[in-house]
């Protein structure tokens, strides 16, 4: 039997003042940890940062996928961590890296529906929400330096 791949979005607000200057230290120690975990345990994905929110695609064997989650739930670096989905899926929208870095500059549509989110949870449609952000990711790590910030 084989094991399904699933993919994980979440959104959460940084704990870190986003105008001070260790923001970048920070996400580059967020991109080393993730990059070294995630090639360990097969999981690829994505990270954004953009305006004090972090979002992430996660992709994986559902274990792998849950065990890093649950790492990032303890994690003191987030706050008001929100599930946008977790489910079966194929194929991997990122297969080649460990951890991309879609960047810093999601744009304020963007920001404003993440605060939205974790303003009110229940007000947003957090499929539909993880479907544009996935695209958005998508698009973005088209774009961008995948080292890092």
């Amino acid at each position: 039997m084989s094991l399904t791949e699933h993919a994980l979005i979440y959104v959460s607000r940084s704990n870190s003042n986003v105008h001070d200057s260790s923001a970048s230290e920070i996400i580059r120690s967020i991109l080393a940890q993730s990059r070294a975990k995630n090639a360990r345990l097969g999981v690829t994905g994505a990270l954004l940062f953009s305006q004090g929110y972090f979002c992430q695609v996660l992709e994986g064997e559902r274990a792998a996928v849950e065990e890093i989650f649950g790492a990032i739930e303890s994690d003191p670096r987030h706050r008001n961590i929100t599930l946008l989905t977790f489910r079966p899926s194929t194929p991997r929208r990122f297969p080649d890296w460990s951890m991309a870095y879609a960047g810093s500059t999601a744009g304020p549509v963007w920001t404003r529906k993440m605060e939205g989110l974790l303003a009110n949870p229940s007000e947003i449609d957090s499929d539909q929400l993880g479907r544009e952000l996935l695209v958005l990711m998508t698009d973005l790590v088209r774009q961008q330096d995948l080292d890092g910030p």
